[in-house]
This record gives structure tokens, sequence and C-alpha cells, in this order.
């Protein structure tokens, strides 16, 4: 895989519920900072677990994702990506939901087999007023 195809992967393996095809985007000791529960993973079976109680949630709906503002750089076997998420659970009619925007961070490694993500963080902007999230890591 090269760095450009994770976000096809991602939004394709999201909407078609495909929970091994988004785990394999993942190397065996990627370390995950995630916005929900624990909002941190360790390693792959960690994640694999998040993304298959995500995916698996979802019933009758899908997830569309959308990437904006994708920034990548990469030199050797290290790479980084930026972008924009944004996730929007679609109805069985095709009607939105509920959705989302957020910030993602990527880090990645060139293996054999090509680039695994190695190191994910995602974020959202807090407001001035002193609302904060708090997480147990």
């Amino acid at each position: 895989m090269e760095i450009e195809e994770f976000f096809t992967i991602y939004q394709t393996s999201a909407w078609r519920k495909d929970t091994t095809a988004m785990i394999n985007l993942y190397d065996e000791q990627a370390v995950i900072f995630d916005m929900w529960d624990q909002g941190y993973q360790s390693n792959s079976l960690e994640w694999s677990k998040v993304i298959k109680d995500w995916l698996g949630s979802l019933g009758e709906e899908k997830v569309k994702v959308d990437f904006d503002m994708v920034n990548i750089h990469q030199s050797g076997n290290v790479g980084f990506a930026s972008a924009l998420i944004q996730f929007q659970a679609i109805s069985s009619d095709g009607a939105v939901l509920r959705s989302m925007k957020n910030r993602i961070t990527l880090g990645f490694s060139k293996f054999e087999n090509g680039w695994k993500v190695t190191h994910q963080h995602t974020s959202a902007p807090i407001s001035s007023n002193g609302l904060t999230a708090i997480l147990d890591i």
C-alpha cells in the first residue's frame, strides 16, 4: 500500500463495514490516540476490537467518511500525513443522521509489503470557554 491509498481504503472499509481491510492498514505495534472511550490503544489487537465494536454497532446504518486538506510527506521508510476527517452516519434510506469532523494525524512506516500506520492521533478543537475532554491514559 502507498500512503495515498490509506484514505481510499479507510473510506471504503468504513462504508462496507470491512473490519479486516481497515485493520490491515495498521502495523501490529501501532499506537492510536482516539477520541472515544479509553482514548488510547497500544497495539493492533486493542485497535481491532475498537474497529469491530464501532462498525459492528451500526446495524442498518452506514458510515460515509470524507477527508479534506490531506497533506502527505514521506522520506525513506518514514511517512507522515494529516487531514480533516468527516464521519456521517447514513440511514438505510440515505438520510444523514449525524456527523462529526475531526483532525487526524498519521505516522507511517514502510515495510516489505508497503506502508502501514504506526501512529494515529485524532483530535477536535475545543472552545475557549474552558471546556476540555480528559483522557484517562
